[in-house]
C-alpha cells in the first residue's frame, strides 16, 4: 500500500511537471486514487477472508458441530490470523477432551448406579419376602421364624459387604488426591495371610514374604486389595485347593504374587475379570458367587498406586495374579 501511494504521488508530480493542463492532473490523481482503492479492497478482503471463515466455523461449533476446527480454513500459519486459528484449535481440542471425559464419567456413573441398584435389589427382595411371611403369619413355628431370621441376617451381611465395596470404589477419586505415605507391605501381606488362614484353617497356604518391603501409598487400600484377592480364592476355589502368596523385590520393584490351585477362569472371561459386577460363572447365584466387585477393587487400588497387574489363568490350572509396584527409595530398607 505504501508503494502504491508513493507511485500515485509520483504520477501526480510528473503530471504537474510535464503539463499544466488541470484536466490531465486531476485525471492522474483520480486514477491513482482509484487504483489505491481497488488494490486496498482486494487486499483487505483477502486478509479478512480467513476471519470470516473462522467466524463461520465458530457459528458451526456454537450450533453443536464440535468436530469443526478453525485451521480448516485456508489460512497461512505464519500470519497473525493463522496463529490465532491454531491457538483456538488447541483450546477447542482441550475443551473437546474435557467434554468427552465428562461424558465418559457420567456414563460410568450411570452404569455404576444401575449395577449397584440391580445388585441391592435381590437382598432387599429377600428381606421383604421374609418380612411379609412373618407379618401374614406364614411362619408356623419358632424353628421357621429362626430360619427366616437367619436368612434375613445373612442377606443383611451380604448387603453390608456390597455397600462397603461400593463406598470403597466411590472414594477412590478422593484417595487419588491424598498424599502417599510409606507402607510396610511385608507387614500388610503377613497380616492378611494370617487373617485368611484363620478363616480357612484347612486350606493349604504357602507364604513367602521378604521382610522390610515398603511401598508408597495408602495402607487401608492395600489391606482391602489383599482382602479381596484372598477372598476371591475363598469364594471361587474348593477348600482343598492350595493358595500361595509371595512378596519379593525384583530389580528394586516390590512384586506381590497370589496364586491358587482352583478351577481357573475361562479364556473368554479374562478380558472382563476386572470389570465391575462381572462374574465369570454366570450360573453362580449372587448369594454364593460374590458381588463381582473384588477384582475391580484390586485393579482400582493397583492403578492408584501406579502399579502393574497381570492375571494368568486357564481352566484346570488355577489363577495367578501378579502386581508389580513402582520402585521407591524406601523399598527393601
Amino acid at each position: 500500500m505504501t508503494v502504491l501511494c508513493a507511485l500515485a504521488m509520483a504520477a501526480t508530480a510528473a503530471a504537474w511537471s510535464l503539463t499544466q493542463d488541470p484536466v490531465v492532473i486531476v485525471t492522474t490523481e483520480l486514477a491513482g486514487l482509484f487504483t489505491i482503492a481497488t488494490v486496498s479492497t482486494v487486499v483487505v478482503r483477502r486478509e479478512l477472508g480467513p476471519l470470516k471463515d473462522a467466524a463461520d466455523v465458530a457459528d458451526a461449533i456454537t450450533a453443536g458441530e464440535l468436530s469443526q476446527r478453525v485451521s480448516a480454513a485456508p489460512t497461512a500459519p505464519a500470519t497473525e490470523v493463522g496463529r490465532l486459528a491454531h491457538a483456538l484449535d488447541r483450546m477447542l481440542d482441550e475443551i473437546q477432551e474435557a467434554l468427552d471425559a465428562r461424558k465418559a464419567s457420567e456414563e460410568r456413573m450411570r452404569q455404576f448406579v444401575a449395577d449397584a441398584s440391580h445388585e441391592l435389589r435381590t437382598p432387599l427382595q429377600s428381606l421383604r419376602g421374609y418380612a411379609e411371611l412373618y407379618r401374614h403369619g406364614a411362619l408356623p413355628d419358632k424353628a421357621a421364624v429362626d430360619e427366616a431370621m437367619e436368612r434375613m441376617l445373612s442377606e443383611v451381611h451380604r448387603m453390608s459387604g456390597l455397600v462397603e465395596a461400593l463406598l470403597m470404589l466411590a472414594r477412590f477419586d478422593e484417595y487419588a488426591h491424598a498424599e502417599p505415605e510409606p507402607v510396610d507391605l511385608s507387614r500388610v501381606v503377613a497380616d492378611s495371610c494370617r487373617d485368611a488362614a484363620a478363616v480357612e484353617p484347612r486350606r493349604p497356604h504357602t507364604v513367602d514374604i521378604q521382610s522390610g518391603v515398603t511401598v508408597l501409598g495408602d495402607e487401608a487400600q492395600l489391606r482391602g486389595m489383599l482382602a479381596n484377592l484372598l477372598g476371591n480364592i475363598r469364594m471361587h476355589c474348593p477348600p482343598e485347593a492350595s493358595c500361595s502368596i509371595r512378596l519379593r523385590l525384583a530389580d528394586g520393584h516390590p512384586v506381590l504374587m497370589v496364586q491358587d490351585d482352583g478351577p481357573g477362569i475361562p479364556e473368554h472371561s479374562l478380558p472382563h475379570v476386572f470389570d465391575r459386577f462381572y462374574r465369570a460363572d454366570k450360573g453362580r447365584s449372587r448369594a454364593h458367587g460374590g458381588s463381582g466387585l473384588g477384582l475391580s477393587i484390586v485393579a482400582a487400588v493397583t492403578e492408584l498406586h501406579h502399579a502393574r497387574i497381570h492375571l494368568d489363568s486357564a481352566p484346570g490350572r488355577g489363577t495367578r495374579v501378579e502386581i508389580v509396584f513402582p520402585r521407591t527409595d524406601t523399598a527393601g530398607l
